[in-house]
């Protein structure tokens, strides 16, 4: 790895050029970044590149940078690797894919496609032991037939947020027992228990749900709020935790209106729910990023 960091460092000084100047076409040229085939897996100590590219790409849409991934099984030659993508820049149009592998003169471009439906009915993310994500995997979810207890609420689970909590639950890092993964989520509420009046069955809701990373989960009703057409479920989903940890925050500081207020990691997401936050106090924010 430490003989890929003076590349890295070289393409972020071109790539920063490029991005101050007025942009023009530029390739970042590599053998072995990308996957060609399921045969030829990507090279872990080239990740950097693809991931400088990437951040570029999303930070300044209007630039022209693409990864052109050449590898010839004949001839490594850098010189060889170097004509194979020149004819696949020119004659392929590569300019409009971000990313393209040449291998065995054969052109590849990343697409995502739909996953075939393994399971029929209600299924849920398991694991049998934790250690490595590699380790969950998608599996039937039994019906819970039983009518939710008091204050309880049964949901038909649309969309989850994923949180750090549940990548350190997988991995087994969390101190104690976390119990299943998957909290944060935006659902259908299903059924209710008694002694609920802020949401009813066929609402749309977000919260925390229990083991959420499934068809249907339960919750707690307090821990549930109704929301209108103005958010998907998709957005929803993102927001429990992180509102959730900004409110608390900020009701222990008690800023006030004209208050200078320090955010720490304001880049990431809570901390730029907390600007937001701080704004709607009418406090002044000031953020620290790293």
């Amino acid at each position: 790895m430490p003989g890929m960091l003076p590349a890295i460092e070289s393409a972020f000084d071109l790539v920063r050029q490029q991005l101050h100047a007025r942009p023009v076409p530029m390739w970042l040229l590599t053998s072995g970044a990308q996957a060609s085939s399921h045969q030829n897996a990507a090279h872990p100590m080239l990740s950097g590149l693809m991931g400088l590219s990437r951040s570029a790409r999303q930070e300044a849409p209007g630039a022209t940078l693409s990864c052109l991934d050449a590898s010839d099984p004949e001839s490594g030659s850098a010189i060889q690797l170097l004509k194979l993508a020149v004819r696949a820049a020119i004659n392929g149009g590569q300019h409009n894919e971000p990313e393209m592998t040449v291998h065995d003169g054969a052109r590849r471009v990343p697409r995502l496609s739909l996953a075939p439906q393994s399971l029929g009915g209600t299924i849920k993310l398991h694991f049998d032991a934790r250690g490595a994500i590699s380790n969950l995997r998608i599996v039937a979810q039994s019906e819970d037939s039983d009518s939710p207890a008091q204050g309880e609420v049964k949901l038909h689970v649309r969309a989850v947020g994923l949180n750090f909590r549940d990548v350190l639950n997988v991995l087994g890092a969390y101190p104690g027992d976390p119990g299943p993964p998957g909290s944060d989520c935006a659902a259908y509420v299903a059924s209710i228990g008694a002694g609920i009046r802020h949401i009813q069955v066929g609402d749309a809701a977000l919260g925390h749900g229990l083991a959420a990373l499934a068809s249907i989960s339960k919750s707690d009703s307090r821990l549930l709020a109704a929301i209108d057409k103005s958010l998907s479920f998709d957005q929803a989903c993102t927001l429990p935790t992180t509102w959730c940890t900004v409110h608390m925050s900020l009701l222990a500081a008690r800023p006030h209106a004209g208050h200078n207020v320090l955010l720490h990691a304001g880049a990431g997401g809570v901390g730029l729910a907390a600007g937001e936050y701080v704004h709607w106090l009418c406090s002044h924010a000031m953020a620290n990023v790293g």
